[in-house]
């Protein structure tokens, strides 16, 4: 049974100094979330933050510039930073284009995610293959909005670049996997999410729980506009490469465009006990 408690403990804040840890050291991230001095972000990429798929890179920021006024934050990501796979130390073009494409595959089939990595990591390590962040032209800038209200966070985001039909562009609210260790069913706590599951927009909220603090971790259904098709994911990887759990919103551009119409959703932390 889960008791609800009082938010005092419960920090969202900019945290621009915060360079992130594991895989994403580096690379720019949304708000941060704090229960009193413990961070609870960790190697996530915060709430509202972004990466661009295309059929060959993804693209991340890892430059930012941000203004404030009247309790709102606007943070303006440069998409600046492209990841390719690079085997033996050497980047791979074909290694990356291959992964990108298992990738597309590994989020279709949640329940086969755990069986699709068995080989993954001997793999890697056999191999050595690992990722590999470049510095590149900006492709583009992605606009967010923040406005913090006690444990909620309203976001806005707002792409100014151009777009294309194989685009795939990712909306990221992503927190720690040490702490967000379950999932939650009503009232009861059940096992966390695989890598990454649809989630049917209607079905929300589908909290993940972080069971030390008592913190349900939550988002809203997004509105999104009807001509922009887009689908939600809840996800969680904790391993020897990735400690992150979160939602995201994915949206697939129907036709070239030069940006995309804003979209808007919330995210809030629910805190309490589980007895």
């Amino acid at each position: 049974m889960f008791t609800p408690g009082i938010m005092d403990e419960i920090r969202i804040v900019p945290g621009p100094e915060y360079p992130g840890t594991g895989i994403s050291q580096g690379l720019a991230r949304g708000l941060l979330v704090y229960y009193g001095d413990c961070n609870l972000t960790g190697e996530g990429m915060g709430i509202g933050s972004i990466a661009v798929r295309d059929r060959e890179y993804t693209y991340f920021s890892r430059s930012w510039r941000d203004s404030a006024e009247a309790g709102v934050l606007e943070r303006t990501f440069t998409l600046d930073t492209r990841m390719s796979w690079s085997i033996r130390g050497k980047p791979s073009a074909v290694l990356t284009r291959g992964i990108e494409s298992g990738v597309s595959a590994y989020m279709r089939l949640p329940r086969c995610q755990d069986l699709l990595m068995v080989p993954v990591f001997p793999l890697r390590s056999l191999l050595g293959i690992h990722p590999v962040f470049e510095t590149i032209p900006s492709r583009g800038e992605i606009t967010f909005t923040y406005r913090v209200s006690g444990s909620h966070v309203a976001v806005h985001a707002e792409m100014n670049m151009p777009v294309r039909k194989q685009h795939t562009v990712c909306l990221l609210n992503e927190l720690s996997a040490a702490w967000f260790t379950k999932g939650c069913d009503g009232e009861r706590l059940v096992s966390p999410p695989p890598g990454w599951e649809k989630v049917d927009p209607g079905r929300l909220p589908v909290p993940l729980v972080d069971p030390v603090h008592g913190i349900r971790f939550s988002l809203s259904s997004p509105a999104v506009s009807p001509s922009v098709p887009f689908t939600l994911f809840r996800g969680r990887e904790y391993n020897q490469d990735h400690c992150w759990t979160g939602f995201c919103i994915q949206l697939d551009p129907p036709d070239d465009a030069e940006g995309l119409p804003g979209v808007r959703y919330s995210v809030g932390f629910t805190t309490g006990e589980y007895s």
